[in-house]
């Protein structure tokens, strides 16, 4: 009981300690599982019963997520309870199935099934409305970019894969040991000469041990040199001048109750002396503009009326032709409010009976269009990956034809659960150059096969708007934070990112921090991009090792269920 108990709770610790932000100690990852893989092998043995073996898990997994992600808690308390409790039952639920197969099915390759399930959830986790994918366990590496240059092929479910078969294999080579003594018990023979006898049998298993660690962090080497070598140069585009901008605006105490007039006119000071002749966007960050807005009347809002005085009174005159340019393009945070037909996601609107709104978290882009008669112009992106609980109510299409609009009732306009999304990607085109960029909005930055959709869209550069703040100086905003880097990496993009507090950066296509600004900083971040036309397997194919891997555990689990009715029926 005691060793049980003290093999989960080093489970949990162990994969809390290897987690970002921490840089220290992430080789523990490759080994935090084993623990647990002992737990598991109880239970298939028919030594653990069912109900220990999961109370066991549990609370392995349970100290990984409460440890890891108890800053939700700032943000939303029931989010946080929600979030920690659930994904340790979806972590324990992972491990059970797999002991269950492996319990009945003995011959099964621990090597193919435990990958194929683990994969198969976390391809899971990204994709359904439940989605809380922030511990798959290949954001392990957004500490370590440099050993996993490799993720423009696999993106992060290759990290899960690498981590699952070491975990594996050096469980497999500790059990041997185990079982090696106990057969040998009854001799005198020492644990050194045990060892002696079955020297090709240990050399064998840790030689492949060290091949299977080192040899990725080889090929990640290769790959960096190569594409700096053979690719950067040749498909960098040209360059963009970018001004990130940090509010440093606390989201508790005065985001929503100083004036919007106060913080506009505090960034336009700001920038107003940092933005050049060649400055091409000013970038700020998620619901900067915190008042709704309803988009068919964008032009009449003040806020946003007082953004484009300052873009027109900052237009450079062409002396060639006598025409005026308009080079800059503002990117800014916005709650929206959009008139809609009813629908499971849209609202009514109050003392109009019969006509309904959505409200979206969205990301803005003014600019002035000076080949059409200095046309004034706004491009739009609605959320779409949106948090379960705080944006959005899980399965709301379902649950709406039981409850009806009722569903939607939760408090204001923009309160819990009550965003709509958007139903599919669109770029940001630059009104005077050829370039596109992709506007990423907060938590969507954490999904890399999202992402990577913007990218064959035609995006050359990846602008992430966030507000950090509501975790406060956790690990939360750190984390979220790093995460960014691995879409860099995925797609071979820079990354320009502006948080609202927590720390906005810019971030080379190799996922390292070019510049920021870290947590309770107010500033502005003046760096030159450059746009990159390259399009990696990655970006091209997505998470293509979650298919793989649900089509393996989908027919293991088939032969599994039907070998065991074979089997009841004899």
């Amino acid at each position: 009981m005691l060793k049980n108990f003290s093999l989960s709770i080093i489970s949990g610790i162990l994969l809390f300690l290897c987690w970002p932000p921490k840089e220290s100690f992430t080789i523990l990852i490759f080994f935090s599982l084993v623990p647990v893989l002992f737990i598991s092998q109880q239970f298939t043995v028919k030594n653990l019963s069912f109900l220990k073996f999961f109370g066991f898990t549990y609370l392995s997994f349970f100290t990984f997520n409460f440890l890891t992600t108890y800053w939700i808690n700032f943000a939303h308390f029931g989010g946080a309870v929600f979030a920690i409790l659930c994904n340790s039952i979806f972590m324990t639920l992972l491990l059970l199935v797999y002991s269950l197969v492996k319990r009945n099915h003995k011959s099964l390759s621990d090597y193919i099934f435990l990958p194929s399930i683990w994969i198969s959830f976390e391809y899971l986790h990204l994709n359904w409305d439940l989605s809380w994918p922030w511990l798959n366990l290949g954001n392990v590496f957004s500490a370590k970019v440099d050993w996993v240059q490799w993720y423009t092929f696999t993106g992060t479910l290759g990290g899960t894969f690498w981590i699952l078969i070491l975990n594996l294999m050096i469980f497999n080579f500790f059990n041997f040991l185990s079982q090696k003594i106990s057969q040998n018990s009854h001799l005198s023979s020492s644990k050194m000469n045990l060892i002696r006898e079955n020297k090709f049998h240990f050399f064998k298993f840790f030689s492949l041990i060290l091949v299977i660690f080192y040899a990725p962090l080889i090929i990640s080497k290769k790959i960096e040199k190569d594409f700096l070598v053979n690719n950067f140069e040749s498909t960098v585009k040209e360059k963009i001048n970018v001004l990130v901008v940090q509010p440093n605006i606390d989201p508790y105490e005065e985001k929503f109750t100083t004036p919007q007039f106060n913080q506009t006119s505090k960034i336009l000071d700001e920038i107003n002396d940092k933005i050049k002749e060649d400055t091409d966007y000013v970038i700020l960050p998620e619901t900067f503009l915190a008042n709704p807005i309803w988009q068919h009347n964008f032009k009449n809002n003040l806020d946003v009326k007082r953004f484009f005085k300052f873009l027109n009174e900052k237009k450079q005159l062409n002396y060639k032709d006598s025409t005026y340019n308009f080079p800059h393009h503002f990117i800014i945070g916005s709650t929206t409010l959009k008139l809609s037909s009813a629908s499971y996601s849209s609202k009514p609107v109050k003392n109009n009976p019969g006509n309904y709104y959505k409200v979206h978290n969205s990301a803005l882009q003014l600019s002035v269009e000076h080949k059409k008669n200095n046309f004034e112009l706004i491009n739009i992106y609605n959320k779409s990956k949106l948090v379960p609980g705080a944006e959005q109510l899980p399965f709301h299409k379902y649950l709406h034809k039981f409850f009806g609009d009722k569903i939607l009732q939760i408090g204001s306009s923009t309160s819990l659960g009550n965003f709509s999304k958007q139903d599919s990607v669109n770029i940001f085109e630059n009104s005077n150059r050829p370039i596109s960029v992709a506007p990423i909005i907060c938590y969507e930055s954490i999904y890399g096969d999202y992402v990577r959709k913007f990218i064959n869209l035609g995006a050359g550069v990846i602008f992430i708007i966030t507000n950090d703040g509501w975790w406060k100086n956790t690990s939360g905003y750190k984390q979220h934070h790093l995460y960014a880097k691995l879409r860099a990496i995925e797609n071979r993009r820079y990354v320009a990112r502006s948080a609202n507090t927590g720390i906005s950066s810019v971030i080379d296509c190799f996922g390292n921090v070019v510049n920021y600004l870290d947590w309770d900083m107010f500033g502005v971040i003046d760096s030159n991009l450059p746009i990159l036309d390259y399009e990696t397997f990655y970006t091209k194919h997505g998470d293509f090792l979650g298919r793989i891997a649900s089509f393996f555990f989908a027919v293991t689990l088939l032969n599994f269920l039907i070998n065991n009715k074979l089997r009841n029926s004899t």
